[in-house]
C-alpha cells in the first residue's frame, strides 16, 4: 500500500496520510474479524442457552426457551450493528486520506475510480441513514433467520402444535 513509485517523493503530509491509512486499515480488519466472531459466538451461546434451558425444564419446552431464543440474537445483532457502523466510519476516514493523497499527487500516482475504499454514497449519508444500514444490511441475515425462526416456533408452541 505504501510503496514508493519512481519519481514520487513523499511529503510530510503524504507520510502522515499513508501512516493513517495503514493504521485505520488494521483497525478496520480487526473490526471485520470482530463482526465475524460475534456471529460465531451468537450461535454458540444460542445453542448452549436453549439446551441448558430445556434440560433445566425437565426436557420439556417452556416459554423461557423462546424468550432466550429471541433476546440472545437481538443483543448480538445490536453489538454487531454498532461494530458495522464504526467500520463504515473508519473506511470513510480512510477514503478522505486517500483522496487527499490523490489530490496532492495526481501526476505521480495512478488514480482511478476503482481505487475507492468505500462508496461515496455510504459515507455521505446522514447519521440516521448510517445507523439504519448498520443494522439492516446483508451481513445481518443470520440474526433475521434466528429471530424469525424463534418467532415461528414460539407461535407454534403457543398454539400447542409443538
Amino acid at each position: 500500500m505504501a510503496e514508493n513509485r519512481e519519481g514520487y517523493e513523499r511529503t510530510f503530509e503524504d507520510e502522515l496520510d499513508w501512516k493513517l491509512l495503514e493504521q485505520l486499515h488494521n483497525v478496520a480488519l480487526q473490526v471485520g474479524t470482530f463482526c465475524f466472531r460475534t456471529k460465531q459466538i451468537c450461535l454458540t451461546v444460542q445453542i448452549a442457552a436453549v439446551g441448558i434451558l430445556i434440560k433445566l425444564g425437565g426436557d420439556t419446552l417452556r416459554e423461557s426457551v423462546f424468550v432466550a431464543g429471541f433476546i440472545i440474537p437481538l443483543c448480538f445483532w445490536f453489538l454487531d450493528g454498532v461494530a458495522y457502523f464504526y467500520q463504515v466510519q473508519l473506511r470513510g476516514v480512510m477514503e478522505e486520506a486517500r483522496r487527499r493523497l490523490c489530490k496532492r499527487n495526481i501526476a505521480q500516482l495512478v488514480v482511478n475510480d476503482y481505487g475507492a475504499i468505500i462508496e461515496k454514497y455510504r459515507i455521505d449519508r446522514g447519521r440516521a441513514g448510517k445507523v439504519l444500514t448498520a443494522f439492516f444490511n446483508h451481513s445481518m441475515w443470520l440474526y433475521f433467520f434466528l429471530l424469525f425462526g424463534d418467532v415461528v416456533f414460539w407461535i407454534l408452541f403457543a398454539r400447542g402444535a409443538i
